[in-house]
């Protein structure tokens, strides 16, 4: 039984050495970070939200993906595309942004900034502690695009002038006035 016991401590002994062999070098691990609270990204610098501005205005008629008009009836229109607006890109793919809503809204709290105290407390009761994947509100754009290059072109602006002011090619200029009838029917 003696020997046995010697075998343990030795084993023991010569695990304790290649740890401290292995770790040489690097500094001691610190004890968990359990208590701090999660990092926050800082705000977009977006000085304005031209998208949330047009959804909360002109817009009406124009549907917001499911997830957002979830958002929509918590926080109100502008309010929710303000979210999706001002939400930085996650992942590779530049249409993919997750935003975490806290259980417990501060009132430093970069969404509380974005969409105010109030309606931030709306949507912690009612989404708290939650990741949504906020979509990209392609059709919102869509018709936000056609709405200016439409007032850009009654205004007098002729289509490179157009294609220049938006920063997209003539040809998606063309197409931008030429849906502008299906969206000027919409928009009323």
């Amino acid at each position: 039984m003696g020997k046995h016991y010697d075998q343990d401590a030795e084993i023991r002994l010569l695990r304790k050495m290649l740890k401290e062999a292995q770790s040489a070098g690097r500094p001691k691990q610190q004890p968990s970070a359990r208590r701090s609270p999660a990092l926050q990204l800082e705000l977009p610098k977006v000085v304005r939200y031209p998208l949330a501005e047009f959804a909360a205005t002109r817009d009406r008629n124009v549907p917001l993906p499911e997830t957002v008009a979830e958002i929509a009836e918590v926080v109100g229109r502008g309010n929710a595309v303000r979210l999706v607006e001002g939400t930085r890109a996650t992942g590779k793919r530049k249409w993919r942004r997750h935003l975490y809503v806290p259980g417990d809204m501060p009132d430093d709290h970069w969404i509380t900034k974005m969409i105010g105290l109030e309606a931030a407390v709306w949507l912690s009761y009612s989404h708290g502690n939650c990741i949504i994947e906020l979509p990209s509100c392609f059709a919102l754009r869509k018709a936000y695009m056609a709405d200016h290059a439409l007032r850009l072109s009654y205004a007098g602006a002729a289509l490179p002038e157009i294609a220049r002011e938006m920063g997209v090619e003539q040809k998606t200029a063309k197409g931008l006035l030429s849906a502008a009838d299906y969206w000027r029917v919409r928009l009323g």
